[in-house]
């Protein structure tokens, strides 16, 4: 396609795409009012909500730029459908996945945003940066409107944070979406939200979703919920938890006044993320166990490698840290980690690019590894490391290169 051909955008024939039906009526969703109210799609586990996402998306995607953003890595056959191009978060910097969208906006390029291989902090702040592209991009590229799919919302914009550490990467991410819902209009946005529990998701993202299709509903806090948005009383709420897989009951300006059940319709690319079918274990005696799971070489690494270190904190571990001799070794290695964050590397690079024996990395490794500085495995010839999860948060925007 030449650049000439990029410059002009497809109009669609009609903004009403289908996407099931029930009793012989066609179930509708109106593109045009889409985008001025966004949607939300929520239903348990099995309710077929990642089905609807993928439905709404195949209708979709030649009519308006669409960004898919995939927190479990289920929809890479979707964006080799749609033709989107895969951004995998957890090689590329926080401000280039910034940038990234920034640009796929300008050019109305569809995108894929993988964040699967990302611990849940980093995974918020990449998917905020991403958010915050398609936000900030200039006024004018406002017109060049895109549809923005976003499965399992509730790991994005939780409605608690996990811990008291965990409360500001939550703020984080709940204001990001909040704000990518409630600006995105005028800046030609239209959001999906897909979730599989309504009670996990932040009600300030839910507050902006003036759509909404709803299906099988299991938990009571999710069903109460649910029966408010499509104006159900607390008998008729009870039918959610009967609906069968891809049955939802529609409601809003894009869809319909009052509420309506349709039956989603099939897709042309396969769910990716269904549930495995049951495998019987392995036939295998004690020994034959212990043996697989190298139980003994585990014993290695870890805080009872340093018993000088196990139950410390604070100043004390730091003291205890300082004084080990193999901490020169390990602070080198912290560095070379640092540069390639978030990717990891062999214990035989480190040797090599640090020019220090294998005895000395592996000592190195084994200290870092007892303070929560580096994610490691077992002494050996496979043996990788990489900054912890706390550490790879802070260097989010270094640059992801190779030990040179």
């Amino acid at each position: 396609m030449t650049v000439a051909a990029l410059s002009e955008p497809r109009s669609p024939v009609t903004s009403k795409l289908e996407i099931g039906s029930y009793n012989g009526a066609t179930t509708l969703v109106d593109l045009d009012k889409l985008l001025a109210g966004r949607l939300l799609i929520q239903g348990s586990s099995g309710a077929g909500k990642s089905h609807t996402l993928r439905r709404l998306v195949e209708e979709a995607f030649e009519f308006v730029t669409t960004m898919i953003v995939d927190p479990e890595g289920e929809f890479g056959n979707l964006a080799a459908h749609i033709g989107a191009t895969t951004l995998r978060a957890s090689e590329l910097a926080a401000d280039g996945l910034t940038a990234a969208a920034s640009r796929a906006r300008q050019h109305r390029l569809p995108l894929h945003l993988d964040l699967t291989d990302l611990a849940p902090d980093e995974r918020i702040v990449k998917a905020a940066a991403f958010f915050a592209g398609l936000l900030g991009c200039p006024r004018a590229y406002w017109s060049n409107t895109v549809l923005v799919a976003i499965d399992e919302a509730h790991l994005l914009a939780p409605h608690l944070a996990a811990s008291a550490r965990d409360a500001e990467t939550r703020r984080l991410g709940v204001a990001t979406l909040t704000d990518l819902c409630s600006r995105g209009r005028k800046r030609g946005i239209a959001s999906v939200i897909a979730t599989q529990r309504l009670a996990k998701l932040s009600g300030s993202v839910t507050s902006e979703l003036h759509n909404a299709l709803v299906g099988l509903t299991v938990f009571d806090r999710d069903l109460v919920r649910a029966a408010d948005l499509l104006g159900f009383s607390g008998d008729r709420a009870t039918e959610l938890r009967r609906l069968a897989p891809g049955e939802f009951y529609g409601i809003g300006p894009a869809l319909s006044v009052m509420p309506r059940l349709t039956k989603i319709g099939p897709t042309v690319t396969a769910h990716l993320g269904a549930t495995p079918e049951l495998v019987g274990p392995a036939d295998a005696t004690q020994d034959e166990s212990r043996s697989l799971l190298d139980l003994d070489a585990l014993r290695e690494t870890g805080a009872s490698a340093r018993p000088a270190l196990a139950g410390q904190r604070g100043g004390r571990m730091l003291d205890s840290f300082l004084m080990d001799p193999a901490a020169g070794a390990a602070m080198k290695i912290v560095e070379s980690l640092r540069k390639i964050a978030p990717n990891a590397t062999t214990a035989s690079n480190l040797v090599e690019h640090l020019r220090l024996e294998q005895d000395a990395v592996d000592r190195a490794l084994d200290l870092l590894g007892a303070v929560g500085a580096v994610d490691t495995m077992p002494r050996g010839d496979a043996r990788i490391a990489r900054l912890s999860a706390k550490l790879r948060l802070r260097a989010a925007e270094a640059p992801v290169v190779g030990l040179a």
